[in-house]
């Protein structure tokens, strides 16, 4: 928009001052003609009248019928006269007399006489005579201010015609564009049946086919992934569950095993627990992946929830803090099952990377209900606050292969489990040190 302002103020500028130019140039030539042409004719007969004997020049300048009640003066054997009276040499500029007295040259000059516009003409008569007339411009200034007025109005019409022109083209042009940002947006969130449309736009046809063939694609490749990610979960839970099975009737006679054997035991027992719980967690993905995980809200009092799930991780000694108006609004509708296990995750996550959780609570508003655990470790870098979400995400931790370290689910199922609910999950700063993870899900008031 500014660049069409700009190059129609410039335009419009360009030719408003080239009109006014021409304009005011072509009306100061013919009026300086015609005042030439009236002075040479009155000059003639101011000559002719001076031959006579005993001429009356006053009543001869007041009878040549000049413009203006009269501006006319006539220089005589050194002596001046006047058609009106307060007319007199010396309102003529200096440099005209001289030219006209002393040279002998006609002339004209063009000049203010009191504040107004006026052109002198000067003509030379017989011996040292001359003749001088005066003629106004008042109305050609006039004439020429209204064209000056007409001329910017005409800049301001453009100026803010320019503008309209400019935001009607910005808005075709960069619409695909936000269309596309918009669409990109939708996907990246997740919605992957985002589309563009391109119906009556033939220039951005092809743009469009080929981005809504590149979401296909990726849709086509995140569902086959999804299928892969559940097809591979559920085709390990035959050889787990055997798996589990061999282990618990090991466990039962470890009493009778060499003390070697009893430590190789405890590590099976301790990878297949890890094992068990990552096909749990792919399972649970793929289920959000594939839309298919369902919510079922039923009425929770949450600093119970809270509490037990304290007490089953062996935190009991962790107190609950609770915010709420009243111990009615504590009792929200959420997926108990869901809400469990993100506590659950924010627990164990806080046992396995900063020390055990020291703190947590409960917070209820006006339209949104948050549930916090908080720890006294080292924190999360700000670069990293988002990526903790992400699957298989263990920071600092990663590529170093150890039973208490996770698998880098835990965090990215509370997020689905927020998102599913129509809440959101962050995780912030506390001092002097440690990280909070908040939960904030929607108020469903049973």
């Amino acid at each position: 928009m500014l660049t069409f302002a700009m190059i129609g103020l410039l335009a419009v500028t360009a030719m408003s001052t080239a009109t006014y130019g021409l304009a005011r140039g072509y009306l100061l030539s013919q009026r300086q003609t015609s005042a030439v042409r009236q002075a040479q004719a009155n000059a003639r007969l101011v000559r002719n009248l001076l031959r006579t004997p005993n001429p009356d020049i006053p009543q001869l300048l007041g009878s040549l019928g000049t413009p203006a009640a009269g501006r006319a003066m006539v220089r005589v054997d050194s002596a001046w006269f006047a058609a009106s009276a307060g007319l007199g040499p010396e309102v003529l500029p200096p440099e005209l007399r001289s030219l006209v007295v002393e040279r002998r040259q006609p002339a004209r000059q063009r000049y203010r006489n009191n504040g107004q516009p006026v052109v002198a003409v000067g003509i030379p008569l017989d011996d040292d005579d001359a003749y001088f007339e005066l003629f106004p411009l008042v109305e050609l200034s006039r004439t020429l201010t209204t064209l000056r007025y007409s001329l910017l109005a005409s800049a301001g019409f453009a100026l803010v015609g320019s503008l309209t022109l400019g935001y009607w083209a910005s808005r075709r042009v960069l619409r695909p564009v936000l269309d596309i940002g918009r669409a990109a947006a939708s996907i990246a969130a997740g919605r992957l049946d985002a589309r563009l449309d391109a119906a009556g736009d033939e220039e951005l046809f092809a743009l469009a086919s080929g981005f809504n063939s590149m979401v296909d694609s990726l849709q086509d490749r995140i569902e086959r992934d999804a299928r892969f990610a559940s097809d591979v979960s559920h085709e390990l839970r035959s050889p787990l569950t055997t798996l589990r099975s061999a282990v618990e009737i090991m466990q039962r006679r470890r009493q009778e095993m060499h003390p070697r054997s009893v430590r190789a035991l405890d590590l099976l027992t301790e990878e297949v627990d890890r094992f068990e719980r990552l096909v749990t967690d792919l399972l649970e993905i793929s289920r959000y992946d594939a839309g298919v995980a369902p919510l079922e809200l039923e009425p929770v009092d949450l600093p119970a929830l809270v509490r037990r799930v304290l007490r089953d991780e062996g935190a009991a000694v962790v107190s609950v803090e609770v915010d709420a108006p009243s111990e009615e609004s504590q009792v929200v509708l959420v997926d108990r099952r869901r809400v469990e296990h993100s506590i659950s995750n924010l627990v164990r996550n806080a046992s396995a990377h900063a020390g055990g959780a020291v703190a947590a609570g409960v917070v209820v508003g006006v339209d949104s209900v948050s549930l916090y655990v908080e720890d006294r470790g080292p924190g999360v870098a700000p670069a990293d606050r988002e990526a903790v979400f992400q699957r298989f995400f263990r920071g600092s931790t990663a590529g170093r292969r150890s039973s208490s370290d996770g698998v880098g689910l835990g965090l990215a199922l509370v997020h689905e489990q927020a998102r599913l609910h129509g809440g959101q999950v962050w995780v912030e700063e506390v001092r002097p040190s440690g990280a909070r993870f908040v939960i904030q899900l929607p108020r469903r008031s049973p």
